[in-house]
């Protein structure tokens, strides 16, 4: 009978890199409906770096519907808590002068992109501008006329625009064609749509913050 290892290959996220871990503890939990013949597992492993001590929490879900097309054997999906990826993105400062929605979709998309669900993440990009028209009562349909009517209400430049409408083609792409952008190109529509939140939001509010001193 093949023993269990004691240690696991995976992302350390204080090292960023693949690191042997030490397995400290294991459990198990698992669940079947007889009459369909159908069940699924969870394991849980907590884990140490060998490199670094970091602690982390492994989980590994098997079902049996969940089938690999390569090798006809149930896939194993794996989950790292907290991520193992770098948080390469802060949230900007002071973004509680953001509106409601804004900021929860804005936090949402940035929360994404360090997660490294870059396609989620550009999908929340998208969203975001679409959340600053609303709040703007900018109702008209289609993003790129709502984005003509903000450079027409003077909320943002004409090359604001432009660059606005690239990001939204790269929204647009990842929520019809699922398509994955790389992390740089996807890092500047953040700081695209940034700015454009920093003009409208938060330098005004900063400002009436210095008048009132």
């Amino acid at each position: 009978m093949k023993e269990k290892s004691s240690k696991r290959r995976l992302l350390c996220k204080e090292c960023q890199q693949v690191t042997w871990h030490a397995v400290l503890n294991e459990a198990k939990s698992d669940r079947s409906i007889e009459e369909a013949e159908i069940w699924e597992m969870t394991t849980f492993y907590t884990l140490q770096c060998l490199g670094c001590d970091n602690v982390c929490l492994l989980s590994e879900y098997v079902c049996s519907e969940n089938i690999s097309q390569e090798d006809g054997q149930p896939e194993v999906q794996s989950n790292i808590y907290p991520s193992p990826h770098k948080n390469d993105h802060e949230p900007m400062d002071k973004n509680y002068y953001l509106p409601s929605e804004v900021k929860s979709i804005y936090l949402e998309s940035i929360k994404a992109f360090n997660s490294g669900l870059l396609i989620l993440a550009a999908i929340g990009v998208r969203a975001t501008i679409e959340a600053v028209a609303r709040e703007q009562k900018i109702t008209i349909r289609g993003i790129a006329k709502k984005i003509k009517k903000m450079v027409e209400s003077n909320i943002i430049t004409p090359d604001g625009a432009k660059l606005l409408m690239l990001v939204t083609d790269m929204g647009n792409l990842s929520a019809h064609e699922l398509k994955k952008h790389h992390q740089d190109d996807l890092s500047l529509c953040i700081e695209v749509v940034e700015s454009v939140l920093r003009n409208l939001y938060i330098l005004p509010k900063s400002a009436e913050g210095m008048h009132g001193s």
